[in-house]
């Protein structure tokens, strides 16, 4: 495992560098509103979030909105062919400007119709001309970072200060995943939104780490080899592999020529996944673990494939019916278990050579975790 971002300190949380001698965050972790106002200032305000798909945006006026938290934002192709971002609120009076996704070729407000270009710039505002000094570019949209990940992802950071997004994990999707440049977004085939019950953390600890399978997902420790299962992490992302054992399992029928005959998948600080199972037609399963409050998070996503393709029906029945619905339940009975007076503070299972039962992912996550609140 390569972290070079962190250092040797253990810290008043206990997560120390070494993943075989380390503690896990302690409880009071995930039930701490004052963590959690925290965690909105120093990790969702400072790292890059999933938007959309860069072909919702691929011509000139076309937009979505997204969210973090309480922060909303507009990402729009300009009338000029640049992919901008932008706070979605109003200067004049705080009104939201924009919905969901479309194309304009100009932004108005439905408060009190000031208008704005795509490049952000304020055009007009009723009765402005008769106010003594009004300069129309001390209202301008307020900008936010936006990016395009490996051809196929937009995201974005509200942090004007926010360096680049990592390239070494676009260098890994690309070598793993089939068909990788001819992926499109299948908008008829969405990931269901999901509520849990629980704190974002305990979501994404439960993401990062295949120890759980063999007891709690049955099918899929069916389908896949456990004893060939491999974890690793490095800066700011981790990656799971799993190899095809039984094609034939409850779970889904596996064809023996698929294309995409591994399982794979990937997790980027602090709350994005992508998932490809086996079988054809290549598909990647995007995910987005929403902190919505202190133990609630919300989960939605995408599906990318080939264009023209369709998405196995039977894989997106098993993540939507079986897969989805025990991660749900594991997670909310954590949470539940969070609270008790009879836990404080667990310990990772670490195997060096990456193995199944290795929980250095979430060990990772935590050292991220520990280091962004200084714990």
């Amino acid at each position: 495992m390569d972290t070079p971002i962190f250092d040797s300190v253990t810290r008043r949380a206990g997560v120390s560098l070494d993943p075989a001698n380390s503690r896990t965050l302690p409880g009071w972790a995930y039930n701490s509103a004052e963590l959690f106002e925290a965690e909105k200032e120093a990790i969702f305000f400072k790292t890059w979030q999933y938007g959309g798909a860069a072909s919702q945006v691929a011509e000139p006026g076309g937009y979505m909105t997204a969210q973090i938290l309480d922060q909303s934002v507009i990402i729009i192709r300009g009338l000029d062919g640049t992919l901008r971002g932008f706070h979605n609120v109003c200067s004049h009076r705080a009104h939201q400007l924009l919905q969901g996704c479309g194309h304009v070729r100009s932004i108005t407000c439905p408060y009190h119709a000031w208008g704005f270009k795509t490049d952000g710039q304020m055009r007009s505002a009723r009765g402005a001309e008769k106010l003594p000094d009004f300069n129309f570019r001390d209202f301008d949209l307020k900008p936010v970072r936006v990016e395009i990940f490996a051809d196929h992802f937009v995201f974005f950071n509200v942090d004007p200060e926010a360096t680049p997004l990592v390239p070494d994990l676009e260098e890994d999707m690309r070598r793993e995943i089939v068909d990788f440049d001819q992926l499109t977004l299948i908008p008829s085939v969405a990931r269901p939104t999901q509520s849990i019950q629980a704190n974002w953390k305990v979501v994404v600890d439960n993401y990062l780490e295949c120890y759980h399978c063999a007891p709690a997902h049955h099918a899929f420790a069916d389908l896949l080899d456990m004893n060939r299962y491999l974890t690793r992490a490095t800066g700011l992302w981790s990656t799971q592999h799993g190899e095809v054992r039984n094609p034939d399992s409850s779970a889904y029928p596996v064809a023996p020529n698929s294309r995409a005959s591994n399982a794979r998948f990937w997790w980027l600080w602090p709350n994005t996944s992508f998932g490809v199972l086996p079988g054809d037609p290549p598909t990647i399963s995007m995910m987005v673990f929403h902190p919505i409050g202190l133990r609630e998070t919300m989960t939605n996503g995408q599906i990318f494939t080939a264009e023209g393709a369709t998405p196995d029906p039977a894989r997106v029945e098993y993540i939507k019916q079986v897969l989805g619905p025990e991660d749900v339940g594991l997670c909310e009975s954590v949470q539940r278990g969070l609270a008790s007076r009879g836990y404080n503070q667990g310990r990772f299972v670490y195997d060096a050579e990456g193995g199944q039962l290795t929980e250095v992912a979430v060990h990772h996550f935590h050292r991220l975790v520990a280091e962004a609140l200084d714990l």
